[in-house]
């Protein structure tokens, strides 16, 4: 099973995000509240982005396997490593202080600190825990914008023989961002709060096949504003159930289209 994290990506992919949400804030004049509706479709597709792959860079449809490019070290002293699985007992532990040109008065930056820890047992790789702490900032022509992700997430195997085994995902991811036009008086502000619930993945398509995440999410634009929890319940073939405000609505996970 592969794991995969690609500094690139970080930043790339989290401009991605961002730069659409702001586009899409910003898409008609100010107006009332955004509906249960359109928040369902923001959250979606904030979480999938997470956790396929978006902002933290970390896509955990890939599985499982050793990270490259970063240095370890061992947390029990002079032990040892046991050459049947060198990630036993290692941790991935690195800062992140970075920053990428992408044209005229345009760049994106990333610092913070990630961690992993792998967890084993009697030997065999079963999953790893992961806590990541970053900041990003973009600056294009047009806007900057600020984004703060903070994620601990455990995952687990359930087959160690099963390259296709399932992946389960617990722990809380949180993001929060600001964005703010150079011209006119158009800014807002984001932010999702989220507890994850036995999520199994699907390692062959990146489909979340069961499991639920709690929510919470704010914030403010020249939309509207808003301000929900809610709760999504994963239904398999792409599809999960989102209840908001005491309003239910299933939605494809892939595009955060309500169907």
């Amino acid at each position: 099973m592969k794991f995969k994290f690609l500094l690139p990506i970080i930043m790339l992919a989290g401009m991605a995000v961002v730069y659409t949400a702001c586009k899409k804030s910003d898409s008609s004049p100010a107006g009332p509240a955004l509906t249960e509706s359109q928040v369902t479709t923001q959250v979606v597709q904030d979480i999938t982005s997470n956790l396929f792959g978006g902002y933290s860079g970390i896509n955990f449809g890939d599985g499982l396997d050793g990270p490259s490019g970063f240095g370890t070290r061992h947390l029990s002293g002079p032990k040892l490593h046991d050459m049947n699985n060198p990630f036993c007992g290692l941790v991935i532990d690195t800062a992140i202080n970075e920053t990428i040109t992408a044209g005229k008065d345009s760049s994106v930056a990333v610092s913070g600190h990630i961690n992993f820890s792998f967890n084993c047992t009697n030997d065999n790789l079963t999953g790893f825990s992961t806590n990541d702490n970053l900041s990003i900032a973009i600056t294009t022509p047009q806007l900057s914008i600020t984004a703060k992700i903070l994620e601990n997430i455990t995952l687990s195997v359930a087959d160690i023989n099963n390259d296709n085994s399932p992946l389960t995902l617990k722990g809380t991811l949180n993001s929060t961002g600001t964005y703010k036009y150079k011209t006119g008086n158009k800014s807002g502000t984001r932010a999702f709060n989220y507890v994850i619930n036995n999520v199994v993945i699907s390692t062959n398509d990146d489909d979340i096949t069961s499991g639920s995440i709690s929510f919470s999410t704010k914030g403010t634009g020249t939309r509207g504003t808003w301000n929900f929890t809610g709760t999504i319940t994963f239904l398999g073939n792409h599809r999960a159930k989102v209840s908001i405000n005491g309003k239910t609505y299933t939605v494809d996970i892939r595009t955060g289209v309500v169907i």
